[in-house]
């Protein structure tokens, strides 16, 4: 009887170590298959203004913007295709992480220009593309970006000058009327000829001549002093230009330099025209007098761009807080 005791209690035992042994290789089963595994997405999210923009990852269309796209760790490219030039960024999606990208786009209404047409003496019946707009001194809107045949026509005749409208911009086209339609005047004269980055007016003893916007501008043979102005960009200058009867004596204007002063909350890298100048704060930066796109690029805040006219009047100054949207 002990003996028989002895076995069964030897068999509870051993089924007892069998259970345990089959337990714990269950428990750590159980923990090698409900260990995390390791995460190799990023998130991205692309919020642009105006919204609707077409977004593009790696070539694939992902929809319209804002949208959230999650995407393999790494480096992607990333293209925004709206109203005006398609844009493209390189992305470097951390794993676990997420990239919010703001971009700003050109507006629809920015796809057109607009024309602002003076004449001397005013009054002249303006025409742009064969299209009546009015008498002169007026303002043409809505017109599509590119190059514009403007006719002009007054007491002594018509003229007829092209003319380039860029997109969300105002051209100026200034024309002298009495001088352009004297074909006298060719006998004994010759041409002015200006070739300006920006839209300048000439004049002589205060006396309109033209604008740059012409290809070219009648005056008499012999020595003037020409007086060349924007009064938008607090630029004045004076050349004296020998003029001799039938040749066309050219003019060349390289604006000086205005500065800017840029700065922004928290803080943000800036490009300008395309080229990257540093990090905010930037202080008194030499820069061509004119309209220039100021990029602000942070990585937490995305992007934010601004159009500022530099001028030679005073200094230009430019804030923005890259935390709030505009």
């Amino acid at each position: 009887m002990p003996s028989r005791r002895r076995g069964r209690s030897g068999r509870r035992a051993a089924t007892a170590a069998i259970g345990l042994l089959l337990l714990g290789g269950g428990a750590m089963a159980a923990r090698r298959y409900l260990s995390p595994s390791p995460v190799t997405t990023g998130t991205v999210v692309v919020t642009t203004n105006p919204p609707g923009a077409q977004v593009v990852l790696d070539g694939k269309a992902q929809g319209v913007s804002p949208t959230t796209l999650t995407v393999a760790a790494g480096a992607h490219l990333l293209e925004l295709r709206g109203a005006g030039e398609p844009r493209t960024m390189s992305l470097d999606v951390a794993a676990g992480a997420q990239l919010s990208q703001y971009i700003e786009l050109a507006k629809g209404s920015l796809a057109v220009g607009s024309l602002q047409v003076r004449t001397e003496p005013a009054g002249a019946e303006v025409s742009v593309d064969g299209v009546a707009r009015g008498a002169s001194p007026v303002i043409v809107t809505d017109l599509a970006p590119g190059e514009h045949t403007v006719a002009l026509k007054g007491e002594n005749g018509t003229t007829r000058q092209t003319v380039t409208v860029e997109a969300g911009a105002t051209a100026s086209l200034v024309a002298n009327l009495v001088t352009a339609a004297s074909g006298a005047a060719a006998l004994s004269g010759g041409w002015i000829s200006v070739s300006t980055p920006k839209t300048v007016q000439l004049f002589e003893d205060g006396r309109l001549l033209g604008s740059s916007d012409s290809e070219r501008l009648m005056v008499p043979a012999g020595t003037h002093q020409i007086e060349i102005v924007n009064e938008s960009l607090g630029y004045r200058s004076t050349r004296a230009v020998q003029i001799t009867a039938g040749k066309v004596s050219a003019i060349k204007i390289e604006f000086p330099k205005g500065t800017i002063a840029l700065n922004a909350v928290p803080w943000a890298d800036v490009w300008i025209d395309g080229e990257k100048v540093g990090e905010t704060p930037i202080g008194n930066l030499p820069l061509t007098v004119g309209t220039h796109e100021i990029i602000f690029r942070h990585p937490d805040f995305g992007e934010q761009r601004q159009l500022a006219t530099i001028t030679l009047t005073a200094p230009t100054r430019l804030s923005v807080d890259m935390r709030k949207k505009p």
